[in-house]
């Protein structure tokens, strides 16, 4: 091969590498952007669907129904299905104020610019039904029937493929669609259905591709520029098209050992020609290559602990601990070792937020954590459930086992007071034991560590009760 052939031919690899990481860049920066709309999108939608329910159910005075016998007297949120539909609101005396629940949907889909739909279970409606002659016939006339379910609301093909398994939420049609799903718990706890908002990206993905198509073009003409220059080029110019289509390779690895020593190659030339600059010019695009790589290195390691960390108390958060419960029941119940749930709430924690302010309720918060750090294995996994509730998921370990850490907790989180301004605020925990049985699912777990922790606050507080001792059966859990 001519030596001409040779230049043209490391040109073109030299030029082909430099396009395919501009490619690459563009893929990353758009794909960043868009997920990171998409999370922010997602997280207000869920902020303000949880602040309208919240508010709803405090203030609403639409409907007034009499619950008859309920068993409970007092709810401060309660979601009612009645054949017309859902209403939300709160119970007192046995009798509920409330609202339409779809009055609390409209309001979130109109601040968020949202197309929305409740996906009812078809078979759950069936079970909550039973005893009610004529319910469901009456309940399903005005509404779709839809394979296993029953649709209220405006849906759209391409979100109602999400209806078997809920997600959270869902991008669909080629990142111009995205699904949010919500569930539905009536009479606070029975699960009847979904509620989905389905939002249309298509204007903020033609906003977050402009900038990186930008960048793409200027980053083009560049590599268009600099093979141009290597074209012209033929002094000395074997030597440095080796050089560089090596130097070129182990970028291409990610690989950036030779920047120090084309640096000082570069500082050390005084010629200042063509080929000068051109070897700079790549130098100073490796080196930003070499910061964006690790820059997005870094926000990607940033998103993934804001998105499995609780950045108040350090510990797992909700999202994690389910996902890391489901892994570790089933390897217990493939190798028959036992598994526990530990479930604490602080006792009187609004009344600590209300006497001395949400700052020391924040360290409270953190000191509860500190004292389950110190009080479990590297294998066990701890997490803040929500508010000032807390999980420890105890593998290898029986009720009994899981017991003695909950007293350790206990005691520890007793007799280290919160300090404040001179002051020693004791405070105290509640905690429910429960182990996992055969054929038993996470949430049957929780309900009966829930159940234990019930029976902990209702008893006295400041105690551990397992599951075992509070009389009921797994059913009732």
């Amino acid at each position: 091969m001519s030596l001409r052939n040779k230049l043209i031919l490391s040109t073109f690899l030299i030029s082909s590498f430099l396009f395919l990481i501009t490619i690459v860049i563009f893929i990353a920066i758009s794909y960043y952007h868009m997920n990171d709309h998409i999370q922010k999108i997602h997280q207000n939608v869920t902020k303000t669907f949880s602040y309208i329910q919240k508010t709803l159910a405090r203030n609403a005075n639409e409907v007034f129904f009499d619950l008859g016998e309920c068993g409970f007297g007092h709810a401060k949120s309660y979601i009612l299905l009645r054949e017309e539909g859902l209403y939300i609101g709160r119970v007192a005396n046995c009798r509920f104020y409330g609202t339409h629940f779809v009055n609390g949907i409209e309001f979130t889909a109109n601040v968020n610019d949202l197309n929305w739909f409740i996906a009812y279970s078809r078979s759950a409606l069936e079970r909550y039904a039973e005893g009610k002659p004529g319910f469901l016939d009456r309940f399903i006339r005005d509404r779709i029937v839809l394979r296993d379910f029953v649709i209220e609301g405006e849906y759209s093909p391409e979100a109602v493929k999400g209806l078997e398994s809920s997600t959270g939420y869902e991008i669909v049609d080629g990142y111009r669609t995205l699904v949010m799903d919500f569930p539905v718990l009536v009479d606070n706890s029975i699960p009847i259905g979904r509620v989905f908002f389905v939002k249309d990206l298509t204007p903020i993905l033609k906003d977050v591709l402009m900038t990186p198509l930008i960048f793409f073009g200027y980053t083009a003409a560049l590599v268009v520029t600099l093979s141009t220059v290597l074209l012209l080029l033929f002094n000395r110019i074997v030597r440095d098209v080796v050089y560089l289509r090596r130097v070129a390779t182990r970028f291409k690895e990610s690989d950036f050992s030779d920047i120090p020593s084309m640096s000082e190659m570069l500082r050390k030339d005084r010629s200042r020609d063509e080929l000068f600059y051109l070897k700079r010019s790549i130098l100073t695009m490796a080196q930003e290559l070499e910061a964006l790589i690790s820059q997005l290195q870094s926000e990607k390691g940033k998103l993934e602990e804001l998105a499995y960390t609780d950045p108040l108390t350090g510990l797992s958060n909700r999202r994690l601990f389910l996902e890391e419960a489901k892994r570790m029941i089933e390897y217990s119940r493939r190798y028959g070792e036992p598994l526990s749930l530990l479930m604490m709430d602080i006792d009187n924690f609004k009344n600590i937020n209300d006497e001395y302010g949400h700052d020391v309720g924040d360290l409270t918060l953190k000191k509860l954590a500190e004292v389950i750090k110190r009080n479990i294995r590297g294998s066990d996994i701890a997490a803040r459930f929500g508010g000032e509730e807390f999980v420890v998921l105890l593998p290898r370990t029986d009720e009994k086992g899981a017991e003695l850490v909950a007293e350790r907790i206990r005691r520890d989180f007793k007799k280290d007071p919160v300090r404040v301004d001179g002051r020693e605020i004791t405070t105290t925990v509640s905690i429910g034991v429960a182990e996992i049985e055969n054929g038993e699912n996470l949430e049957e777990l929780i309900k009966k560590a829930d159940t234990a922790l019930y029976r902990a606050k209702r008893t006295g507080k400041d105690k551990v009760v397992r599951f075992a001792d509070t009389g009921e059966d797994r059913g009732q859990g």
